[in-house]
């Protein structure tokens, strides 16, 4: 008997964290030594002592082990509305928003409910690979857009229209950014919405790191300018701002149109976000601990700081990131690709991090180095 799969997995590689999961392993067999990965982005700070007991208390709830329903219970709707109202001066109704189970369910359902098959979509290089994966996957096409140093990671309006033929639908656009910690202001981002209204095109802005920010920088939201209501769908995470990394737990707000359509489609693929989550979320955004949250953004940066002390060590440059958890850093002359760099990094040291052409052909002469990880013993791997 020969075991048939669908062919659409032919269209994309292995999730890339995946494959460097499997190369960690056995580097740490062959060498019996615990790997520094600086690859993973995972949140590792610990939640705040006072949502964890607020989560066991609601653990207890009794209506805990029922379906949560559809859509946003009205005490995590009317928390998050106001908490945008709040932090951004955005004012939501109970319709323009939804909430996720993390920022990559939103990642892997918009191409379901805003693309058909054929449709192009517009996609930072380098970016997030949960953008393209799942736009394949559902038939999509993906039309990358450069992102360089010189433009310091932005996006060009009048470069991406160029991009633009009556076969594009939807553009992804991401800041803080996943990988170059590139940050943007309000009026860099105006242009983009406005080419976007041109086109009729959707805009998925990707704000899951509006709330690591150093520096004196605080991120916006693309919905603080009016015309970004007509087609925009931002999305938001608790992972990254309150450590719930895995506790799978996000939003989507935005254009109730397409808010709409991505609940149609949630609605055939889970039963929403469970209670006791949805209970804790509302907690968080109403009751912000911020003696904790600040806390951990000086541990972040103090990490930051650290880290790319010893990246200097290697050869590697970087422009010191005022947002999100990476460092994007650029490699030797002499090396020959990040691909190999970042191989012989992990076998030589046992150092990972993450090889730029994760992220796009772009990033074929940089690194992601993520500063969430424990470094209290860095220096160890950092020995002439």
């Amino acid at each position: 008997m020969v075991v048939k799969i669908a062919k659409r997995l032919e269209a994309f590689p292995e999730y890339v964290f995946s494959h460097i999961g499997k190369a960690i392993a056995k580097v740490e067999k062959a060498s019996g030594k615990k790997v520094l990965n600086l690859g993973m982005g995972t949140p590792d700070v610990p939640p705040s002592p006072r949502f964890v007991a607020k989560l066991t208390e609601l653990v207890g709830a009794p209506d805990m082990h029922l379906y949560p329903g559809y859509g946003a219970s009205p005490e995590f709707g009317d928390a998050l509305c106001a908490w945008y109202r709040k932090r951004f001066g955005v004012e939501l109704g109970a319709d323009e928003l939804f909430p996720l189970l993390g920022a990559k369910d939103g990642c892997a359902h918009f191409p379901l409910a805003f693309l058909d098959p054929g449709d192009e979509v517009l996609i930072p290089d380098p970016g997030y690979p949960g953008f393209n994966g799942p736009a394949e996957l559902f038939g999509a096409v993906p039309v990358y857009y450069e992102l360089s140093k010189r433009t310091g990671w932005k996006p060009d309006a009048a470069a991406l229209e160029k991009l633009i033929t009556g076969r594009t639908k939807a553009v992804w656009i991401n800041f803080p950014s996943n990988p170059t910690g590139a940050v943007a202001t309000l009026d860099e981002l105006r242009p983009l919405v406005t080419l976007a209204r041109r086109h009729n095109l959707t805009l998925i802005y990707d704000n899951a790191y509006s709330e690591i920010t150093f520096d004196g920088y605080k991120a916006p939201s693309v919905l603080e300018i009016p015309e970004a209501r007509e087609m925009t769908v931002e999305l938001g995470s608790f992972s990254k701002s309150f450590s719930f990394a895995g506790l799978r737990m996000g939003w989507a707000v935005g254009n109730k149109t397409l808010i709409a359509a991505l609940a149609k489609v949630k609605s055939q693929m889970d039963s929403g976000m469970w209670l006791p989550l949805q209970r804790l979320g509302a907690y968080a955004l109403s009751h912000p601990d911020s003696e904790w949250s600040a806390s951990m953004l000086q541990n972040y940066k103090a990490r930051r700081d650290t880290i790319g002390k010893y990246l200097a060590r290697l050869g590697l440059t970087f422009e010191v990131p005022k947002g999100g958890l990476y460092l994007w850093a650029t490699i030797p002359d002499g090396e020959k690709d990040s691909e190999t760099f970042a191989s012989r990094l992990l076998e030589e040291k046992q150092i990972v991090v993450a090889p730029g052409t994760a992220f796009g052909k772009s990033g074929a002469r940089y690194v992601r180095v993520s500063i969430c990880a424990n470094i209290d013993k860095i220096a160890d791997y950092f020995v002439e």
